[in-house]
């Protein structure tokens, strides 16, 4: 008689063994390690077994938590969130295809519109061949060089949404030389806007996966162009 094990394996033997791909992330590896990636990372199709560990761990952020079990070669937190962006494209693309079902609400009308998008196609901004995880630039009115480190996905917490003067300093890896955070904290408190606005805009990356499309409405005929909606259902069978 067959054993248990090897019923299950018959059971589950027409399913493909290399179903893992190799990515190339939008980043090109170049915010990381060289022994962590030279660009190129590991992602396999989601399984029930990875919806099942959302719901056991309710207070976990689902996407992180699935795209983890998925993702060989860099630990989600420490991704650039234009890599977690495309990465999540890709997990949604070889999990359940290329097209995707979505509403999208009509920003004129507020109108639902059934869309199918095809991630594939979607546009992606190379990064610069002297990219890197850091940047120095010049601050227009102090005068002074300021280097900067990109947020990582860990850093989503202090969001550069919000209360920008509280969070600013974690992104500061040095102002004129000086490292002390709070001697860096002090000082971009007492900032012009247009410095705290020249450093915003060099933290807001434009590479990557584009994750916005045309919506041409069905209600009003209007033309906009909106995010792509992400959410946890993003993972769901449309």
């Amino acid at each position: 008689m067959k054993s248990k094990e090897d019923i299950i394996e018959e059971l589950l033997s027409q399913i493909p063994c290399d179903v893992e791909v190799e990515v190339e992330l939008p980043s090109e590896g170049r915010a990381y390690s060289v022994d962590e990636s030279e660009g190129l990372v590991t992602l396999r199709p989601m399984t029930f077994e990875d919806e099942k560990s959302v719901l056991a761990s309710p207070n976990a952020d689902p996407i992180n938590t699935i795209l983890q079990r998925c993702l060989k070669g860099l630990r989600v937190m420490d991704l650039l969130p234009m890599d977690k962006l495309y990465l999540i494209m890709k997990l949604r693309e070889i999990s359940y295809g290329d097209e995707y079902s979505c509403l999208i609400i009509c920003p004129k009308c507020k109108a639902e519109n059934p869309t199918k998008i095809l991630l594939s196609k979607l546009n992606i901004n190379p990064v610069p061949d002297d990219f890197s995880d850091r940047v120095t630039i010049d601050l227009p009115k102090l005068g002074k060089k300021i280097t900067l480190r990109y947020p990582r996905v860990r850093d989503d917490k202090s969001s550069l949404e919000e209360n920008w003067t509280d969070n600013l300093w974690r992104y500061v890896i040095s102002l004129d030389d000086h490292t002390d955070k709070s001697i860096i904290s002090a000082v971009i408190d007492k900032l012009p806007l247009v410095d705290i606005k020249t450093i915003i805009s060099t933290l807001n990356l434009e590479y990557g996966i584009e994750n916005k499309v045309v919506l041409n409405c069905n209600s009003c005929g209007g033309d906009s162009v909106v995010d792509l909606p992400i959410g946890a259902n993003f993972f769901g069978v449309s």
